[in-house]
């Protein structure tokens, strides 16, 4: 009774009624299959699927905010500007003082005040240089109007010293004439001949002191011009070295001090400096953003192989890091510009979102630019607008297949791969 083979026919009876349950029947195992298989079979042949791809950016406003950076080393002597304040062109921003010092003082200064000196002293000589010019003209002026008045004076002698000349040949042609006639002796025709000649004696000294004072006249004259242009040329001189040194204060005045000064309209965001603080070359100073902004754009970078795919007019699924897609859900948008060149490293750079994600570079990238539909969303009664720098992830439809196609393209692939050479 308690041997080992008694005790497992024991444990191998039954304790109860066995019921067997009825199976399945054929006919409903093969409608179902007939059924799951023609469901599956116009699933893979009508349905259709878009590859899609997600790409992040930022968004950017137009026009686009500029970031300002320094150019020089130094340190930030004065702030001009508070962060909300409104620019124009050309307000200065920072004043920063480049300059260096030794025992003697500050470089910059003392050749400032040495090159401030010779500029005096250039301006005195240009005076003094004036004045003598002036009196010198003035004098060679009052000698040119004596000379004249002489000359004046001696062409009123010589005519009428030519009055009496012709009087006195008159006289000599009546008194050979009364000669002839025996009226007059010899001696009383060579008395009036020798008169004669002593008037036209005296004509031909006039003549000649006349021809004397007019070509001093014009000897005067010729000095004049000779002085002013000698003068002029002095003067001209200095003047191009006061200009030099002035050039070379306002190189020195760079040397000491830089103002750093707005190049675009708008206001001052996010100032990185403030008074005392040192700067490098390429330190960000500051943003300004524009004072009217027409609209808000999503700048993202695309591969090429999904830009032959993408068409402007296309819509877009955007989703915002600063909105989470479990809250606000998925916003549209529109492609308004895709670029038919790469983008440079250069230009990539300057995105903020590059900085984030490492692109291969081997991969060409290709700028495209999406207008959102909503420029500012709505949230708990209370209206938020895109920011300028805000991240962003876009998701882009692209190839859009049968579902059959997308599972047999591992068997396309392979078909064009055995292809021959193409014969046009």
């Amino acid at each position: 009774m308690y041997r080992q083979a008694a005790v497992d026919s024991q444990g191998m009876k039954w304790h109860g009624r066995a019921l067997l349950l009825p199976g399945v029947p054929l006919w409903l195992v093969v409608a179902l299959s007939v059924f799951f298989v023609f469901i599956f079979t116009a699933f893979i042949v009508t349905g259709s699927y878009s590859r899609r791809v997600n790409v992040t950016g930022e968004v950017t406003t137009y026009p686009h905010s500029s970031n300002v950076y320094s150019n020089v080393q130094g340190v930030v002597l004065k702030k001009f500007v508070t962060e909300g304040q409104a620019l124009k062109v050309g307000d200065a921003i920072y004043l920063i003082d480049v300059s260096k010092s030794t025992r003697s003082g500050v470089i910059s200064d003392n050749q400032k005040r040495d090159i401030d000196n010779q500029i005096k002293r250039l301006s005195e000589i240009l005076e003094i240089l004036g004045k003598d010019k002036k009196d010198t003209l003035e004098m060679l002026r009052k000698q040119k109007e004596q000379y004249a008045i002489t000359l004046a004076r001696t062409d009123k002698f010589i005519e009428q010293a030519q009055a009496g000349v012709r009087a006195m040949k008159t006289n000599v042609d009546n008194y050979r004439h009364y000669q002839s006639r025996g009226l007059v002796t010899r001696d009383q025709l060579t008395n009036q001949i020798v008169l004669y000649y002593d008037r036209q004696n005296d004509m031909l000294n006039f003549l000649a002191q006349r021809d004397q004072n007019a070509l001093q006249v014009t000897t005067l004259e010729s000095q004049m011009q000779t002085k002013a242009a000698e003068f002029d040329n002095q003067i001209q001189q200095i003047e191009l070295q006061r200009y030099e040194l002035k050039k070379e204060r306002v190189n020195k005045d760079a040397e000491g001090e830089v103002v750093i000064r707005a190049l675009a309209d708008g206001r001052v965001d996010s100032m990185s400096l403030t008074v005392g603080q040192m700067v490098n070359p390429g330190d960000s100073l500051l943003k300004i953003t524009p004072q009217h902004i027409d609209h808000y754009s999503l700048v993202i970078w695309v591969p090429n192989d999904a830009l032959p795919y993408l068409s402007t007019g296309e819509r877009v699924n955007i989703r915002y890091e600063a909105f989470p897609v479990e809250k606000f859900g998925f916003f549209g948008g529109t492609i308004s510009l895709i670029s038919r060149t790469p983008a440079s490293p250069q230009e990539m750079l300057t995105s903020q979102d590059t900085s984030r994600v490492e692109m291969p570079s081997s991969i060409p990238y290709y700028k495209v630019i999406i207008r959102p539909d909503k420029q500012a969303i709505t949230y708990d009664s209370k209206q938020m607008s895109l920011e300028n720098g805000m991240k962003a992830e876009s998701t882009l439809f692209l190839e859009k297949r049968k579902i059959y196609q997308w599972m047999f393209s591992p068997i396309y692939e392979m078909k064009n791969s055995a292809n021959g050479p193409i014969d046009e």
